[in-house]
């Protein structure tokens, strides 16, 4: 038995559970959050009795929320196997002043390759899972214009094929780190996953802007037309964040900060955990909003029912379209001489 370990790992044996101890409490904690936000979604989405193409809608979503759900809890499974099995294996390094039970561990242990395998893939497919449902709620919420999702959809395809290919690289390098061509494929999918977040970090921005600017123009609009004026600024601000899934893009951006400008010793924290379950949470707070009736497609409803006015027959015999309807649920505040018009027509 060796008494004296290599540089990188001769630590305090009381920092040993640290880091697992503070990544696990956080990490359940949001669970909690995540949980009860995912049973109050099946709870209102299951109890509303919709028809036609409302259901199949409502169960595409619903069938999401769930993929999300359990992809999410299975990064938790895998996350809380890999925290304990490295800490304990760090702990008997430390304690027995030896590198063998660490090195033991992650060269042939095959659980710790397999856990490994799930933590490189899975958050890739609960990142395409997130952007699939956000870029629909953007397309929706942006009147379904094709120029406003389709440079989405595209750069989240790049994104994503990008991270697929990073985990695949790093799962392979895993197998046998004692092979050199093995660590280099380890090493070039890890810098193509460090790539991966920060693409994925600038689309769910852009994404988030998007949403985030089109949700604040409905409102402004709103406010127009004398719907819900009462709303502070505060309060139209945290309607925003709630409701343009900004959660995941910052979860993100605080992930690479982090890695960047910290250290364990001074963090004892991971951000990069959280990325998952906010992806998870993101579009599940807004079905959360949306089965409550305070989204953004509600307060547009609730404009065009106060927008709907009598109209009668005018000597040329025309009348108010539904095309015009159309127009003024998305906001548009009609003109002046709109509105003039608007009380001609008016029966006295």
């Amino acid at each position: 038995m060796s008494s004296t370990l290599p540089e990188e790992i001769d630590i305090p044996i009381i920092q040993a559970p640290i880091f697992p101890i503070v990544n696990l409490s956080v990490l359940y904690f949001v669970y909690g959050f995540y949980v009860l936000l995912f049973g109050m979604c099946l709870y209102m989405t299951r109890s509303r009795q919709l028809d036609g193409d409302q259901r199949a809608s409502r169960n595409l979503h619903i069938s999401l929320i769930v993929v999300l759900f359990v992809l999410s809890t299975a990064f938790l499974v895998d996350t809380s196997i890999i925290l304990i099995c490295d800490s304990i294996a760090a702990f008997m390094t430390v304690k027995i002043r030896d590198p063998e039970p660490l090195a033991y561990h992650f060269t042939y242990d095959v659980m710790t390759k397999v856990v490994y395998s799930f933590k490189f893939i899975l958050p890739v497919f609960l990142n395409i899972t997130t952007d699939y449902m956000l870029i629909h709620r953007c397309f929706v919420i942006w009147s379904s214009k094709k120029c406003v999702a389709v440079p989405l959809i595209v750069a989240s395809v790049v994104a994503n094929a990008l991270g697929l290919v990073s985990a695949v690289m790093m799962t392979i390098g895993t197998r046998d780190p004692r092979i050199h061509s093995n660590e280099v494929l380890y090493n070039i999918g890890d810098y193509l996953a460090f790539a991966y977040l920060i693409s994925s970090a600038v689309v769910n921005s852009i994404l988030t802007l998007l949403t985030a600017g089109r949700i604040w123009w409905i409102y402004r609009q709103a406010r127009i037309q004398g719907v819900q004026t009462s709303d502070t600024f505060v309060h139209s601000i945290s309607k925003i964040i709630l409701e343009s899934g900004i959660l995941y893009p910052t979860i993100i951006i605080a992930s690479l900060v982090q890695a960047n400008i910290t250290t364990p010793e001074t963090v004892p924290f991971d951000f990069h955990v959280l990325i998952p379950l906010s992806a998870g949470i993101a579009p599940t707070l807004i079905m959360v909003r949306a089965q409550l009736g305070q989204n953004v497609e509600c307060l547009r409803d609730t404009a065009l029912s106060d927008m709907r006015f009598t109209v009668r027959s005018t000597s040329q015999g025309t009348t108010a379209t539904d095309s015009q309807m159309h127009v003024y649920s998305f906001g548009m505040a009609p003109s002046a001489r709109e509105e003039s018009d608007k009380r001609k027509d008016l029966p006295a």
